[in-house]
């Protein structure tokens, strides 16, 4: 029982001690209300941006593995001697081949599908729908809201929409049972599925059954030769994949007799970080871009903390009775320890309180940034584990310098009259505030490197011009209700092209066979082409690109010799190539009226060389590309040249030509400014969070500057009544203050050069072609990063200077 009592009676006392923690510490913040601010200003701002990055980083790390056998599915690639590199894409018969492995436990396919939903009368453009195979849900999972997905595969006009794409067509209605029109078919709605979790790399609002598909593609069945498909492959727990690549790459070598054809196998948790890929169909992410915004983050909230410390040590003089006064009346150091990190305690839940209304107020314009869908749910264990992790951290790194600090103070020094600060030696501080403007400096210099390397992407791009142009795709429902017959298309597609160059605001009009940006998927091996003198042992990709003599007007492409296609139909075997095709393929000058022509097809002439231009992005080296005027193939756009200043006018007019001759699909269309654009999206989402942390930075580096100016003005304050006294000017007392400051300023931007040009070199290698890291970018963050802190030390050295000296006199 006495046993019982004493513990309860501590208990007691730790309950009364941890009440008098807080309320002391609570009084000491209000206390001290400039430093109060400053340092939850400075927290605040730096836990919302390492919140944000790391729930972002914590998504990036977790893509696709929400899905039960994620370690076992994979992406089958297509190798072909002579092709360069692997294809995310493979034939149709690939997946039934594969299927009779032993290995294997399911194969699914998937094939994009964009087409023309029509819903109680009303068109919708649907381009981010999936076709994929009924044993597509033996692989990935999903959450069923309604329906059953079981029946997907039993009737091959079956269609599965997700939750926000049911919303959007059907309003709040459940459509499971409706029947509707998708392009030229009717579809039954079977069940309506959870939207992708944000970690996905698969994002789809629409599933149809491959059958479907099929139906208009009859020839793909036995087509070895026709790569149009993404398949899916999962095997047997404890597969031995390099042998597995291998049997299964022997047998589709047999079936498909084709010797130079073979496979590699992707893991799909590998699929996300896989730059190396140009397949638009899976949302790729960066490994480097995780680490760097992990570093970053940590670096931010390290700067914050700094403040804290600095501030804190700074005013140590005026707590240093209350500390001797404590440690006299029987305060212990554990005591004073605690006291002083409940101070930082307190201070960071505050902080970190603040930052949860901010992050709530901001979350939907960093859900437009990163285009995801994060949400705050008090449910989320990630969540809460970022938030304690966080308080955990910054309570800790914030407050044990400075409670072992001045909990070591010794009474006696106070009453011997020496002043707290002379006991601490200010280099700590003096390093941290340098490593503060190191990071600063990093993350300037990283800005201006990023903006000059979009730059050059732009300038890239003036190799055609693209303003004031606008691509129109043809709907899917097109072709399909001619049955994929290129004369049938190509016809309809005169009939609007005449329409619309009819109209004073459209200057003219070309016809495609796909885009001239973003198109590495439509390339083919290079033994399907020939020339004269050709050798057969170069293995690369070669872009084709079929236009229209038109599209010269509206690109102009700069022509390195020869000349354009022209109209009239005497060039429908001819050829324009790239600079890098002809110095790939080794055909020598002079190029034009040289043959050249496709394996097992027409043999023409090359007419012209034009100017290389990257019609992927800076991060590939450009390829040869081949351009054909051929009427007989396929087109699925236009272009549209729209004369200067009349863009609502001439839209207006495409919009009626297209209503008057395909009214059963709504308008498609995009800038070729927007199209660019998407080639550096994540770039310039790079470039816009690069930019906001150097700002963060810096106003956090100068809050730090702002804490060790008052500790310095604090130390010297003796110093500089006597010099006041004996004359010294106010411009003389703000040059004693101020010079080692701008000393700390230029050391750190000593230091952060080196570590900044390391960076953004590291950065720039994953484009093939990038800017020079150029001596001024340097000069220019050092000068900004100097006039800042001058303007910032200012503040206090005129405030120290201006002190009357009788006043810093009087207590010494």
């Amino acid at each position: 029982m006495p046993a019982a009592a004493t513990q309860i009676s501590r208990t007691s006392e730790h309950r009364v001690m941890f009440k008098n923690y807080m309320k002391t510490a609570w009084r000491n913040i209000l206390r001290n209300k400039t430093l109060t601010l400053i340092n939850l200003f400075g927290l605040s701002v730096a836990l919302v941006a390492f919140i944000f990055i790391a729930l972002w980083v914590q998504n990036e790390l977790s893509f696709d593995a929400y899905h039960k056998d994620a370690g076992n599915i994979y992406l089958v690639q297509s190798k072909f001697s002579g092709y360069g590199q692997e294809s995310p894409l493979t034939s149709l018969p690939v997946a039934a081949a594969l299927g009779k492995e032993s290995k294997v436990v399911e194969v699914a396919r998937m094939s994009w599908w964009a087409g023309t939903l029509n819903v109680n009368g009303q068109l919708f453009n649907q381009k981010t729908g999936i076709a994929v195979d009924s044993n597509w849900f033996k692989l990935f999972d999903y959450k069923v809201v309604s329906g059953d997905i079981q029946s997907f595969g039993q009737h091959p006009f079956s269609i599965i929409f997700t939750e926000s794409k049911a919303r959007q067509l059907f309003g709040g209605k459940d459509p499971v049972g409706q029947t509707i029109k998708l392009d030229t078919s009717l579809y039954q709605v079977k069940a309506i599925v959870k939207d992708n979790p944000v970690n996905s790399s698969i994002q789809f609002d629409m599933l149809v059954p491959m059958a479907a598909r099929l139906a208009y593609r009859q020839g793909d069945y036995n087509n070895w030769g026709n790569l149009s498909y993404r398949t899916f492959v999962k095997v047997y727990p404890g597969t031995d994949m390099a042998a597995f690549t291998k049997t299964a790459t022997r047998h589709l070598q047999e079936v498909s007799r084709q010797a130079g054809f073979s496979i590699a196998l992707q893991p799909l948790r590998e699929l996300h970080f896989d730059t190396n890929s140009s397949d638009p169909a899976f949302r790729r992410g960066s490994r480097t871009a995780v680490f760097v915004f992990s570093v970053l983050g940590t670096l931010l909230l390290l700067t914050a903390s700094i403040n804290y410390v600095n501030l804190s040590i700074a005013k140590a003089n005026v707590r240093s009775k209350e500390i001797c006064i404590r440690k006299i009346i029987g305060g212990n150091r554990a005591q004073l320890f605690w006291q002083f990190l409940a101070e930082s305690f307190l201070l960071c839940f505050i902080a970190l309180t603040i930052s949860l209304v901010i992050i709530s107020l901001s979350l939907p314009l960093f859900n437009q940034l990163t285009e995801t869908t994060f949400q705050l749910s008090v449910a989320s264990v990630i969540l809460w584990t970022v938030l304690l992790g966080t308080l955990l951290f910054t309570t800790l790194v914030n407050g044990v310098l400075p409670a072992l600090t001045m909990s070591l103070f010794k009474p006696l020094h106070y009453l011997q009259g020496y002043s707290f600060l002379k006991f601490r030696n200010v280099s700590l501080r003096k390093g941290l505030v340098v490593f503060q403007f190191v990071i600063g400096v990093i993350f300037i210099i990283g800005t201006i490197t990023i903006y000059l390397q979009m730059r050059l992407a732009q300038t890239s791009a003036a190799q055609y011009d693209r303003a004031q142009v606008v691509s129109l795709d043809i709907p899917a429902r097109v072709f399909q209700g001619v049955n994929y017959a290129p004369d049938k298309i190509n016809r309809l597609c005169e009939a609007v092209r005449n329409d619309l160059e009819r109209s004073s605001f459209i200057e003219t009009v070309a016809l495609a066979s796909s885009s001239v940006e973003g198109n590495m998927l439509n390339s083919s091996g290079i033994r399907n082409w020939y020339w004269q003198e050709m050798d057969t042992s170069l293995k690369a990709q070669v872009v084709h690109l079929s236009l229209s003599p038109e599209a010269g007007a509206i690109f102009n492409f700069q022509m390195k010799t020869g000349r354009w296609f022209s109209k009239d139909h005497s060039d429908k075997r001819n050829y324009v190539l790239n600079e890098t095709a002809v110095k790939m393929f080794g055909i020598r000058p002079p190029y034009t009226g040289q043959m050249f022509g496709r394996s097992g097809g027409d043999t023409g002439l090359i007419i012209g060389v034009i100017k290389d231009y990257n019609f992927s992005s800076l991060y590939n080296k450009v390829g040869p590309m081949v351009l054909s005027n051929n009427d007989d193939e396929l087109v699925s756009m236009f272009f549209v040249k729209i004369t200067p200043g009349n863009i609502n006018r001439a839209m207006d007019a495409i919009t009626a030509t297209w209503k008057k001759f395909i009214p059963d699909a709504p308008l498609d269309y995009q800038f070729m400014d927007e199209a660019f654009d998407n080639l550096y999206k994540n770039d310039l989402k790079i470039s816009k969070l690069v930019f906001l942390f150097s700002c963060i930075s810096i106003i956090i580096s100068v809050l730090g500057l702002f804490g060790l100016a008052a500790f310095v003005a604090e130390q010297k304050r003796r110093e500089i009544g006597i010099r006041k006294v004996m004359g010294a000017t106010v411009v003389q007392i703000i040059t004693l203050l101020s010079k080692d400051f701008v000393m700390l300023v230029v050391a750190a931007v000593a230091i952060a050069s080196p570590i900044a040009w390391w960076a953004v070199d590291k950065w720039l290698q994953n484009f093939v072609y990038r800017v020079n890291i150029s001596w001024w970018i340097f000069l220019i963050a050092g000068i900004a990063v100097i006039l800042i802190s001058f303007i910032t030390i200012s503040f206090q050295s005129v405030k120290a200077a201006m002190a009357s000296p009788v006043k810093n006199l009087r207590t010494e």
